[in-house]
């Protein structure tokens, strides 16, 4: 009897990664298919942690510069989604699985509410995120993850917040936190942890506002969306920023949206500002609750 299988082929960054993954993983259950999951070769070590039994592809080179949300919306949806197919078919399923028929083959582009079980042998999942981010994630739990007391530096005395720079040649994000901060340091009377894969804004708000900071190893990556190139921490320093970030006392975005809407309302040209949330923020705040400390 051939097996079914639930593969995601999204293209994204670690935070949205393990986020699928755990929706996925559970739909996949739910579906009694095996999950199988394309990604960057780097996002693999890290993945593996939230599920040690999907088989994990990893892309071949220029896949995510091909195919991407951004290029699926510039062009007509049907005619690139046949063209996706036929292009994942070729470079990774005829030899895994020693040429299927396409027409084995069902694809899905959108969020867990609009994925079907169908009597196909392939779900294909494009998932893209939308506004249930939030909602979708925490409708499924995970093993608890366990965490020796020795390794956490920072406890929930520290107050955390994730600074978000999606183009660090625009001077407004800097005085953005730099008028933030102040406050933060005001409402809650703890020391602030900065972070954010961008060494130099941790560095600038760090040394002249009194926070604390790590300069961590980042890559940069051009983002179509934004139109310009991102530095961002390489997979295993963000996976290290979130269970940070998990242990302490963590502010996401949506709450400095809450607490300070006189200081968000004067720098509204800056997109993060009224953006949907942050993937990073929501993992965090969901890792959160699966996080146990070990005394050594």
């Amino acid at each position: 009897m051939k097996s079914n299988y639930l593969i995601s082929v999204k293209s994204s960054g670690l935070c949205f990664n393990i986020m699928r993954l755990i929706i996925l993983t559970k739909l996949s259950e739910q579906y009694n298919r095996s999950l199988i999951f394309l990604t960057k070769p780097s996002h693999i070590p890290i993945l593996k942690k939230f599920n040690h039994r999907c088989m994990f592809i990893p892309y071949i080179e220029d896949h995510t510069k091909q195919f991407n949300n951004f290029t699926r919306r510039q062009n007509l949806r049907v005619l690139y989604d046949f063209k996706y197919l036929r292009f994942l078919k070729s470079q990774y399923f005829d030899n895994l699985f020693n040429n299927p028929n396409i027409n084995e083959f069902k694809i899905f582009n959108g969020c867990m509410y609009d994925i079907k079980n169908t009597d196909d042998r392939f779900i294909i999942v494009d998932y893209n995120d939308g506004t249930y981010d939030t909602e979708i994630l925490n409708l499924n739990s995970i093993p608890p993850i366990m965490i020796q007391k020795k390794y956490i530096k920072y406890n929930k005395d520290f107050l955390t917040i994730n600074i978000k720079i999606n183009n660090p040649g625009n001077h407004r994000i800097y005085d953005f936190w730099d008028a933030i901060i102040p406050r933060l340091q005001e409402d809650y009377k703890k020391p602030i942890l900065l972070i954010s894969g961008n060494n130099d804004i941790k560095k600038y708000i760090g040394d002249k506002h009194r926070c604390l900071y790590k300069i961590i190893k980042t890559e940069t990556n051009f983002s179509n969306v934004r139109g310009n190139n991102i530095i961002r921490g390489k997979a295993d320093e963000i996976y290290n920023d979130l269970i940070t970030c998990a242990c302490t006392s963590f502010i996401p975005f949506i709450e400095l949206r809450k607490k300070y809407p006189e200081i968000l309302s004067q720098y509204e040209d800056l997109n993060f500002v009224t953006e949907k949330v942050e993937k990073f923020d929501i993992l965090a705040e969901y890792l959160s609750k699966y996080i146990i400390i070990q005394e050594s």
